[in-house]
């Protein structure tokens, strides 16, 4: 009894401290997959390194044993994804990923004998287990499914993985990456400033770059962030109290009459990200590199936070639209998901270097910037269907809503319906849809809302029983709270009800008396209203575990008995 009320009362001291620590605490780490090679000391320490610093669950630990050097052959990946494949699989953990995380120390690009087969090793990974998996080591690249979504990503929505790397020239860069990434802010800090270098020589022939860099200036200063946006033809250097930054990098035309290899010799923030538009900037992540194109290792050995870089020639539209970057990000979306978004292409060149999950700003996503507010999805049985109803209370630019669903032969969503808006309206509106389909079987649904200048967001996800696995209950809350379970003591099932006030990210795991995830019940962005979710622990001693939900700030933990 002694041993396990310590064990009891450092866990409660563990779950304290999630509660009342900084930012970083707060991100969960659970749906992220971090791939070691075995073969290679540095990929070791990397992997290690990162794992306790973001607490991976060693069940997502995959340790392969591949070629250390960055360029491999077809023959070579197959070998490296099959491993991956085999381990995800055999552990269950198929569909409760998001996020794949590799290190330096692994393979980072795929030569294949037709060049435009080949491909980073991320950027391959991203498809497998999936419906998208036979295009892995095609003779071209592919559209994103995520490309142009602003809303939050799961892997159940969009059929890919989000794959980032960790990388840089030695071990303490990634070290100090892994770092800066965790300093999260509660509001985005004063000083951070985005700088937009564009080179007037590249209107003529490549006028898209230099003209997503204006548009991001815009949707940025229109949120009173600070922007340098420089048109002119010098080459930017020095900047301080940098949070994002894009430029031509060693294809800008000025930059020797400044600085060696294009480099940009600023001070990032922590957090900060970046972009250049130089084909081969993530060639290689090796120190004494061949020069001819700037590197993005130079941009981490400066002191970035997260870049995206290209193993080989990628072309223009390949390169993140910073329209869509810079915006995302400082809103408070991933460092993958402002990066994946804002990148049209899978299978491909590109790489992202750096923590998935690090974000600009701790905060719920800034709800004036979306052209939707949103206050309730449901779904119920008709007599005609399954009868979907929502409620906006303001709209700004609202072309209209498709109505997407999966279920019964289709694992991914298909488009099934539009319903038009309201255009811009202060008014409070309502719409319905009725799915003549969903009269058989299990269905999930969701809204794709679309502004009239084709950026879209996607709406939680409804079942006609069940929204990811948990009851809807009638009535509509008006704060947030979690009950007790019920029964307590149990054996083997019990039930877990919790309110949303608002729609939000959900996060309600169960820990053992040690602090150990044993099973997460609910990971997933859910509608205002009241839930019920169910754990069997069958498999499981008896004994005392908590369970613990995160809903935006919401946070609340309680225990639970199990006796057999």
């Amino acid at each position: 009894m002694k041993s396990f009320m310590h064990s009891t009362i450092g866990f409660i001291a563990l779950l304290i401290a999630f509660t009342i620590s900084d930012a970083p605490a707060q991100q969960q780490y659970n749906d992220v997959a971090l791939i070691v090679n075995s073969n290679s000391t540095v990929s070791g320490q990397i992997g290690t390194y990162f794992a306790a610093h973001r607490a991976i669950p060693s069940t997502n630990i995959i340790t392969i044993a591949v070629p250390t050097a960055e360029e491999i052959t077809d023959a070579e990946f197959a070998n490296l994804r099959k491993q991956v494949e085999d381990i995800i699989t055999a552990r269950g953990l198929t569909t409760k990923l998001n996020y794949l995380v590799t290190t330096k120390g692994m393979p980072l690009k795929v030569k294949r004998a037709d060049m435009w087969a080949s491909a980073s090793v991320e950027s391959e990974l991203s498809l497998i287990l999936g419906a998208y998996a036979s295009s892995i080591g095609g003779t071209s690249r592919i559209a994103s499914p995520y490309y142009g979504s602003k809303t939050d990503f799961t892997r159940g929505a969009f059929g890919i993985y989000l794959v980032t790397r960790l990388d840089g020239y030695t071990v303490s860069d990634v070290y100090g990456l892994i770092d800066r990434s965790s300093m999260v802010p509660a509001v985005i800090p004063a000083a951070a400033k985005f700088v937009l270098d564009a080179d007037p020589v590249w209107n003529t022939n490549a006028p898209l770059l230099n003209t997503n860099l204006a548009t991001a200036s815009t949707i940025l200063k229109a949120r009173a962030m600070t922007v340098t946006l420089d048109q002119s033809s010098t080459y930017l250097t020095s900047q301080t109290g940098v949070m994002g930054y894009a430029s031509w990098g060693s294809n800008d035309n000025n930059w020797a009459a400044v600085t060696t290899n294009a480099t940009q010799k600023n001070t990032y923030l922590p957090g900060a990200i970046g972009e250049t538009y130089v084909s081969t900037s993530g060639r290689s992540f090796t120190t004494g590199l061949t020069y001819g194109q700037s590197a993005a290792a130079d941009m981490i050995a400066e002191g970035i936070t997260a870049v995206k870089a290209y193993v080989y020639e990628p072309f223009q539209t390949a390169m993140a639209d910073a329209g869509k970057l810079f915006p995302m990000y400082a809103e408070g979306y991933t460092v993958a998901e402002a990066f994946y978004s804002s990148s049209k292409y899978l299978s491909w060149m590109d790489v992202v270097i750096g923590d998935p999950k690090g974000r600009m700003v701790n905060s719920a996503h800034n709800s004036s910037a979306l052209p939707v507010e949103l206050v309730s999805f449901t779904v119920a049985a008709g007599t005609a269907g399954s009868v979907l109803k929502w409620n906006t209370a303001t709209e700004n630019g609202n072309y209209g809503f498709e109505i997407e669903r999966k279920g019964g032969t289709q694992s991914l969503y298909v488009k099934i319906g539009f319903v038009a808006g309201a255009g811009t309206t202060s008014a409070p509106h309502s719409y319905t849809f009725t799915d003549p389909t969903g009269t058989n079987g299990t269905y999930t649904y969701r809204l794709k809302q679309i502004d009239t200048d084709g950026q879209f967001v996607y709406s939680g996800e409804i079942t006609l029983a069940t929204v990811t696995g948990i009851e809807t209950v009638s009535g509509v809350p008006t704060e947030f709270a979690m009950g007790q379970n019920y029964p307590n003591p149990f054996n083997p099932t019990t039930q877990i009800n919790f309110s949303l006030a608002n729609l939000e990210r959900v996060h309600l795991a169960v820990y053992d008396a040690l602090g150990r995830v044993v099973e997460t019940l609910v990971n997933d962005q859910l509608p205002a209203g009241n839930y019920s979710a169910r754990w069997n622990a069958a498999n499981m001693p008896s004994g005392a575990y908590f369970y613990r939900i995160t809903a935006g700030t919401f946070t609340s933990v309680k225990k639970l008995m199990l006796q057999k």
